[in-house]
This record gives structure tokens, C-alpha cells and sequence, in this order.
């Protein structure tokens, strides 16, 4: 979110350094100017890089932890499967509540990855949630 704002603080701050002049001299105080808007520019692509690569990974961390759990659905199905009487009963429940799990936290994973980068951190507490909530079925 720092990162955003920063952004957002450089596209303002852009336009004052510019001015409304259509033709820039090159007297000194004006070199001075270029330079810093070159600069505030380099800084708001950094920050918008930076926040894409930290997108990028908790995307990824997130994936791999739902394959995970996805991995630990399928045996709870092979149990399932293979239990006989009440063990197969409660099995058979844990596995359809689970599942249920899975699906949220599987839609929770889609609404991150259509936020992008620029709103990620809002999606990140409702994504970590549901991840938590499918552990938890398997505990």
C-alpha cells in the first residue's frame, strides 16, 4: 500500500515539475528540474516494480499452498474411500466439508490474482483466512 501511495505521490508531483511551458530552456535550474522529474519517474517505476514482484510472489506462495492442501483432499478421499461403517461416515463429511473449504479458498486465490498488483494487500487477509479455515479441515 506504501508503495501505491508513492506512486500516486510522483504521478501529482510530475505535472508541477513539468509546468505548463511548451518548450523547456536549457538554462541550469531548469536542467535541475529534468533531472529530478527523470528521477521521481525512475523512483515510481522502482515502486511499481517492486510491488508487482511481491504480488507475484504471494501468488505463487498461495498456489503452492493450496496445491498442497489440494494434495492432503485427494488422500482424505482415498480414506474415505477405503473406511468401512461410522469411520466411513465421518470421513465422508470431513471430505464434503473440506471441499467446500477448498472452493472458497480456492475463489478467494482468483479474486487476488484479478486485484493485481495495485490492490492486493485488501484481498490478502480474506485469501490467508480461507487458506487457514481449509488447514484447519484437515486437522
Amino acid at each position: 500500500m506504501h508503495c501505491t501511495k508513492m506512486f500516486a505521490l510522483a504521478l501529482c508531483i510530475a505535472p508541477l515539475l513539468f509546468g505548463c511551458e511548451p518548450k523547456v530552456s536549457s538554462t541550469p535550474a531548469n536542467k535541475k528540474v529534468s533531472d529530478a522529474a527523470d528521477k521521481i519517474k525512475d523512483a515510481a517505476e522502482a515502486t511499481t516494480d517492486a510491488a508487482q514482484a511481491k504480488f507475484d510472489e504471494y501468488a505463487s506462495a498461495m498456489n503452492k499452498r493450496l496445491d498442497e492442501l489440494n494434495a492432503k483432499l485427494d488422500d482424505l478421499k482415498d480414506r474415505a474411500a477405503q473406511a468401512e461403517g461410522e469411520a466411513k461416515v465421518e470421513l465422508e463429511r470431513k471430505l464434503e466439508q473440506a471441499k467446500a473449504k477448498r472452493d472458497a479458498a480456492a475463489e478467494k486465490l482468483d479474486e487476488l490474482r484479478e486485484s493485481g498488483a495495485e490492490r492486493w494487500e485488501k484481498v490478502k487477509a480474506a485469501m490467508e483466512a480461507a487458506i487457514d479455515d481449509l488447514s484447519k479441515a484437515f486437522e
